[in-house]
């Protein structure tokens, strides 16, 4: 814009060259009519992570996965370019270095005065990380759907109805949950849509009315105890005393009520919950410990993600020890089923092992212990549990492994992911009347290495959503050979294998997982 005047002056091509050259969170280039790369920004540099001298002259398609070139996905995109002026799209695209990532993708036509095709602009924005936000935040949200349809107690979402002037004159429902439908006698279908006080008039000289406005003028909650509700359902009348808790939520409120008439009986209902909670949680932090190995030379690692069921208590259990001659002992259990009996047969059996590693006992002897201990405290007969256990030596150069009908664990060495092949012995409680033989293998290590132990709710699952084929311990082994070649620490790696194995499973695990990776780098280098 001149000094001296309003008219705005064009950029000249040179200066708009050097602005799209100088773009770094956009891939911008051009393409010739046959889908040629044409010129090259920072930006397709460090997204694409090809250079100019690498990838002009080259076809497109590069970019694409190779089943969307078979498809013909590329050749679709610049015909509908050529056609309707413009192509928009999402999807995956492929690195230079072979790695995927999402894109947002715009493909523009270029013709000359005459209408003579002169080739395509081509606009591509990594939407990678905000996909997997999105990704997170739909299983956050379907978390939450899954906690609200669980609850006990009955709760609705009312909308906020304003007239012109902006005044709240009415709630309209936007949601009931399952419990709401059976404790108020009405369907979802009797009141989705229609407003309060064509549902519930009585709410108007109750006070409930005018409690939902006032939490959403205010933002303030509601809290009513002993509120003394006369109406009608269905036609018949009630006499309820209820309490109900009101909160904002954007324009309207979400509301929980309970029929507390009968008080004594919820109160009870309380005690023995909070005797429940209290219990589990004792038993979850004893089958969860917080472990450490005091050795710079190694990395331990563990891991415990609720699978489907995470209303009930886990019964996977971890531990690890570091031994006085510097003997690294790992473990990682499943005991079948889940609840309280379950999770006390893990904790016995956690308290069992920690006891016969530190008084030396070897691999068979420990496994025909755990299986004893498991016998005497099970309640019944069909109770049995899984167990891995490792003992690293002193050196890092050799490990030991004992199974006890556990998957086997994984062994990266080498960038070369390998399925652990040991004998294996029987699951414990199983074969009681047998001889209780549980065999062990030895394995070199020579790092840099990873061992990967966990429990089967990481293989057990789908490989993907409404599949029928399990997921299992190869598609496990290919997919922390795909990380381990992105280079991913240890702590990544197993952050973002629990997401792919989430995500196959329709964003949550068929059961629950415990992981124990212990990892050792080259020499000097980091664990």
């Amino acid at each position: 814009m001149s000094r001296q005047g309003t008219t705005e002056q064009p950029a000249s091509s040179d200066q708009l060259r050097l602005l799209v050259a100088a773009v770094e969170d956009y891939a911008i280039f051009l393409l010739d009519p046959q889908g040629r790369v044409a010129s090259w920004n920072a930006g397709a540099v460090r997204i694409k992570g090809y250079t100019a001298e690498e990838i002009l002259g080259q076809p497109f398609t590069r970019f694409y996965p190779p089943e969307d070139v078979a498809a013909g996905v590329p050749a679709a995109a610049l015909r509908q370019a050529a056609t309707t002026g413009r192509f928009v799209g999402y999807g995956w695209r492929v690195r230079q270095d072979g790695s995927r990532f999402y894109a947002h993708v715009t493909i523009s036509c270029l013709r000359d005065a005459g209408g003579v095709l002169q080739g395509f602009a081509k606009v591509t924005r990594d939407m990678t990380e905000q996909q997997r936000q999105e990704q997170e935040l739909r299983t956050s949200e379907a978390r939450f759907r899954a906690a609200v349809e669980h609850l006990l107690d009955p709760l609705a979402l009312l909308c906020a109805v304003r007239d012109d002037e902006g005044q709240v004159v009415d709630f309209r429902y936007e949601y009931v949950n399952p419990a709401h439908v059976e404790q108020a006698a009405v369907t979802a279908e009797d009141v989705l849509g229609r407003r309060l006080l064509e549902v519930h008039p009585q709410a108007a000289c109750s006070g409930l009315f005018d409690g939902y406005r006032k939490v959403v003028e205010t933002g303030e909650p509601l809290v009513l105890d002993g509120l003394r509700y006369q109406g009608t359902v269905g036609g018949q009348p009630i006499q309820l005393v209820l309490d109900v808790r009101a909160a904002k939520l954007d324009d309207g409120v979400l509301v929980t009520w309970r029929n507390v008439a009968d008080r004594l009986r919820t109160e009870e209902q309380l005690v023995e919950a909070r005797a429940k909670a209290e219990l589990s949680q004792r038993l979850q932090a004893s089958l969860l410990p917080a472990v450490s190995v005091a050795d710079p030379a190694v990395e331990l690692l563990c891991r415990y993600q609720p699978g489907g069921q995470r209303a009930l208590l886990g019964a996977d259990f971890y531990d690890a020890l570091r031994l006085a001659d510097g003997t690294v002992a790992t473990l990682v259990g499943d005991v079948a089923g889940h609840g309280p009996d379950e999770a006390g047969v893990a904790v016995a059996l956690r308290a069992a092992w920690r006891t016969m590693v530190l008084t030396g006992h070897g691999p068979a002897d420990l496994l025909a212990g755990l299986d004893r201990v498991l016998v005497c405290e099970r309640r019944t007969e069909e109770l049995f549990a899984t167990v891995a256990c490792a003992w690293v030596s002193p050196d890092r150069r050799q490990a030991t492994v004992a199974l006890a009908g556990h998957p086997p664990p994984l062994l990266l060495r080498a960038d070369r992911v390998s399925v652990v092949d040991v004998p294996h012995g029987p699951a414990l409680g199983i074969d009681v009347a047998g001889d209780g033989q549980w065999p062990s293998g030895t394995l070199a290590l020579e790092r840099p290495w990873m061992l990967l132990c966990y429990t089967d709710g990481l293989v057990e699952g789908r490989q993907e959503p409404g599949s029928a084929e399990r997921f299992g311990i190869e598609r496990l082994a290919a997919t922390v050979t795909t990380l381990t070649s992105q280079r991913a620490a240890p702590e990544e790696l197993l952050d973002r294998l629990l997401e792919v194995v989430e995500t196959a499973n329709g964003g949550q695990l068929s059961d629950d997982v415990a992981i124990v990776c212990l990892s050792a780098s080259n020499p000097g280098g980091r664990g």
